[in-house]
């Protein structure tokens, strides 16, 4: 049985000399060929003010993402362990779900207590206390009042 790294080496040998890469070398080349030929005839057309604006157009953003992308990994902190909670930190502190909702209430709803029976046949003694008589001050009063109402009613209407 062979060793590992003369069998890797002897692998790699036989790719260089395959032609493998020589062959996506002259790919590539004749992809850069065509690809620069046809930006050459694209700006050949432009004027010079929009070759520069173009420029601008496509490579501002490309530089934009380079950088922000470059500041993103440079700010990660690497290894970082979560810091456990502070004691008094409302993590720690949690309130039980049975203290924030309301008991169930009961399925029947007790029957109206009355104070005293319902009356069928009230007396002038039983609703002196609630009664007001309008003439005892005078009827004059009542009736002024009642006319100047009147009157403003009237006057109101067209």
């Amino acid at each position: 049985m062979p060793r590992l790294p003369e069998s890797i080496r002897s692998f790699f040998s036989k790719v260089r000399n395959s032609g493998f890469f020589r062959w996506a070398e002259n790919k590539t080349a004749g992809l850069r060929g065509r690809l620069k030929q046809k930006l050459d005839k694209l700006l050949a057309r432009l004027p010079a003010d929009r070759r520069i604006i173009l420029t601008m157009a496509i490579g501002v953003p490309v530089i934009l993402l380079l950088f922000i992308t470059g500041a993103s990994l440079m700010s990660k902190e690497k290894n970082v362990k979560p810091k456990a909670p502070p004691e008094n930190s409302i993590i720690t502190r949690r309130i039980p779900p049975e203290d924030t909702f309301l008991p169930d209430e009961p399925d029947f709803v007790p029957g109206v207590m009355l104070e005293r029976e319902k009356r069928t046949q009230w007396t002038a003694d039983d609703a002196m206390p609630w009664w007001q008589d309008p003439l005892k001050d005078g009827e004059q009063e009542w009736r002024d009042q009642i006319e100047k109402t009147v009157d403003e009613i009237m006057e109101s209407v067209p």
